[in-house]
């Protein structure tokens, strides 16, 4: 699988909010970090994490605007909006550094744009 299409498979996960999957698809070590956080690493950590997002976060949404790299890293530019209580959409632009190591995410590691 290409670094694009396991971009492609980790936010189509996110976007069922599916966190077991979600969280297969990094290294068994891997490691997820937003942009102001902590590391979330292991995958039981990142199921946790994700779980909790999906179950009691608020309603969001992302778009993948691009992708550039190779075939072991990758550059990641997106949107990211959450619903605010008013219905209205509050988006902020972020760039993701996703590297890869034997065909799974090995870091996910977010910038605030």
């Amino acid at each position: 699988m290409t670094i694009e299409a396991l971009i492609a498979e980790v936010v189509a996960a996110w976007r069922s909010s599916d966190a077991l999957r979600a969280a297969a698809l990094f290294a068994p070590d891997g490691s997820y970090v937003e942009s102001d956080a902590r590391a979330v690493r292991g995958r039981q950590a990142l199921i946790a994490h994700f779980t909790q997002f999906f179950r009691d976060g608020p309603q969001w949404r992302i778009e993948i605007d691009a992708i550039v790299g190779d075939a072991m890293q990758a550059a990641v530019r997106y949107r990211f909006g959450l619903r605010q209580r008013s219905g209205a959409w509050e988006e902020r632009d972020g760039c993701a550094w996703v590297r890869r190591e034997e065909g799974l995410i090995a870091e996910w590691r977010e910038y605030r744009g």
